[in-house]
């Protein structure tokens, strides 16, 4: 943390507080204020994310399928040659004798990203598909 900080008073519903305060202790938090700074920085990452841009976003796509659908790993690997360059790494889980989880590791423009996630949620077999990007 640099020694450049601002103090800001925060109004909340007492609720909120009594939630805050609740996941500060069970998180392990130092402070109200780190727990916040924390949610902060996913705030402005997903602040980003939404309003797109150029700017490269870092992240992961999960895939959950059903191994069992007729053509579904060719379907896959075949999205994800054709999107390569927003691919930096992917992972193979079996979670049970039926269902598969992909972890995609993605870097590129907001549009690549959500493009391939929209390709990847279309497949027949797919039963779902969760973006998560982060800052930097």
């Amino acid at each position: 943390m640099t020694d450049d900080i601002d103090r800001i008073s925060l109004t909340l519903p007492s609720s909120m507080v009594d939630r805050l305060d609740g996941i500060v202790d069970d998180w392990e938090y130092d402070s109200r204020s780190e727990a916040i700074r924390d949610s902060l920085r996913d705030f402005f990452a997903n602040y980003e994310w939404e309003t797109g841009g150029e700017e490269r976003h870092h992240g992961t796509i999960v895939i959950v399928h059903d191994h069992h659908v007729s053509g579904i790993a060719d379907d896959l690997q075949t999205i994800q040659h054709e999107m390569a360059d927003a691919i930096t790494s992917v992972q193979h889980i079996h979670l049970s004798h039926d269902t598969c989880m992909e972890t995609l590791v993605v870097e590129g423009a907001a549009r690549d990203i959500t493009e391939l996630a929209n390709r990847l949620r279309a497949l027949s077999g797919v039963q779902q598909v969760k973006v998560v990007v982060v800052g930097e």
